[in-house]
């Protein structure tokens, strides 16, 4: 997801990404996360998360994008090019 936060020296939530950038996103994002469900799950020993592990995942993502964003318009403000 940080691809989507670092691609444009705009805050994130003010530019669309590309059609197939958001594509390829959410390929990746919804296959990892459907991985464990798929017959894959059994060679690669895959174990199913209990739900407050995601949250705290989901947290700790929304974080980082507030950090990267807010770091990225730092940089920009420091560094004109």
């Amino acid at each position: 997801m940080i691809v989507l936060v670092i691609r444009t020296r705009k805050p994130f939530f003010k530019s669309q990404p590309g059609r197939l950038l958001l594509i390829a996103t959410l390929l990746v994002a919804g296959g990892t996360l459907l991985m464990p469900f798929t017959p894959l799950a059994t060679p690669f020993n895959f174990q199913l998360l209990p739900i407050s592990f995601f949250l705290l995942i989901g947290i700790i993502i929304i974080v980082y994008i507030v950090v990267a964003d807010t770091m990225k318009r730092f940089f920009y403000q420091r560094v004109k090019f």
